[in-house]
């Protein structure tokens, strides 16, 4: 889907240049017209180059290529904020002002995104408050966060430190860890890597589910490393580190005579097939996942995927639904206390706190990153959710 948008955006941007070339610099000095029009090509290139990288050459470091795909975007949307302008008024003088002031706009605001925004860890505190949650676990707090993407980082190990460092800090109850921790196969998750996850702290440890690039499936060469080989290797340096990994099983927390119940929902190829869609197949049976989980206790369900949450609901289950994967598509804004994004365009629930009335949905937009190292509004994050008991 990714790269669907990337040639949509790629032939919207090539038409552009076409009758910004035709309309202002076929009349231009010679060299005039080679500079720009090489300079046109070169950037119009640039992701196809990337995917060449990506799909022929199968690269395992995806840090290149998503270098090259930033560099479109910052130059191809830039490129589009000044056409807005020049292509757009008639006025010669006020067109070209208005143009490269959108421009800089645009440019600058995409760049603070790669240097800044991307690297800039963000704590979002949120409440949930349930009249099902046990007296004992009132003010229980949980740190959760997702989608590190290990391999596509730029400086893993300190992206790492500092965020070990931000959960750390928070003190809590548990840490809950929401799927795609790398990006492409397991050895991502390297020894080096592994000592300073393994340095995450919480007084109920900290539990994980596989995301959908945690399971090897966008390895080129599955008969070298099948996915249920990536998947069980993977699966053992996580608990190397001392997490658990709850993959369709259920854990239960006790605090004195109460409990609540903590349900990991795993990967599976079902899952894998609708990864991307804005609801999940009718014929999904979450039902033996929860098999022998009570109704009566109160459940926090970890799925990568927040598109399952109504069917969890639908069960009975999910009073806390915890996901990740959208990301926000790394793209967030607001406008009058409301946030808008493209994954609204994929994605019914796409970012932060849902509720419904017998059930909530957190949804982080991640840690790390995926297609480019840019994110604009929306930080990486980790998620401290307080638990209340609501009389």
């Amino acid at each position: 889907m990714f790269i669907v948008v990337i040639f949509i955006l790629s032939a919207a941007v090539i038409a552009l240049d076409y009758l910004a070339f035709k309309r202002y610099l076929l009349s231009a000095k010679a060299w005039v017209k080679w500079l720009v029009g090489a300079f046109l090509v070169l950037s119009n290139l640039l992701p196809y180059i990337a995917v060449a990288m990506l799909w022929l050459a199968n690269m395992p470091n995806m840090v290149p290529m998503m270098w090259l795909l930033t560099a479109y975007m910052v130059l191809s949307l830039s490129r589009i904020a000044l056409y807005g302008g020049i292509l757009t008024f008639k006025n010669c003088y006020a067109k070209w002002i208005v143009g490269l002031l959108l421009c800089t706009i645009v440019a600058w605001v995409l760049i603070v995104g790669v240097v800044h925004t991307r690297k800039a860890i963000t704590v979002n505190k949120v409440d949930v408050a349930s009249a099902r949650l046990p007296h004992s676990f009132d003010g229980y707090r949980i740190a959760f966060f997702s989608d590190l993407h290990i391999g596509s980082m730029t400086s893993a190990s300190a992206m790492c430190e500092s965020l070990v460092a931000k959960i750390n800090a928070l003190d809590v109850d548990l840490v809950v860890f929401g799927g795609d921790l790398v990006n492409v196969r397991y050895d991502e998750l390297t020894p080096d890597l592994t000592k300073v996850l393994g340095g995450v702290k919480a007084r109920d440890g900290v539990v994980a589910v596989l995301g959908n690039h945690d399971t090897g499936v966008y390895v080129r060469d599955t008969l070298e490393l099948p996915i249920a080989e990536n998947t069980r290797l993977l699966t053992e340096r996580i608990e190397s580190m001392g997490w658990r990994v709850v993959n369709d099983a259920t854990e239960r927390i006790v605090r004195g005579v109460d409990t609540l119940t903590l349900t990991g929902i795993g990967f599976s190829r079902e899952l894998l097939e609708h990864r991307h869609s804005a609801d999940v197949a009718e014929s999904l049976d979450l039902r033996p996942i929860y098999d022998g989980v009570p109704l009566d206790k109160f459940n926090i369900t970890v799925s990568h995927m927040p598109q399952l949450w109504r069917k969890v609901s639908a069960l009975g289950y999910g009073d806390l639904v915890l996901s990740g994967h959208v990301h926000a598509m790394q793209m967030k804004g607001r406008i009058g206390g409301r946030s808008f994004s493209p994954a609204q365009l994929m994605y019914r629930e796409w970012s932060g706190h849902y509720s419904e009335p017998n059930s909530h949905l957190y949804i982080t937009d991640g840690v790390g990153g995926v297609g480019f190292h840019l994110r604009i509004g929306a930080p990486p994050e980790v998620a401290e959710l307080t638990l209340h008991r609501a009389d």
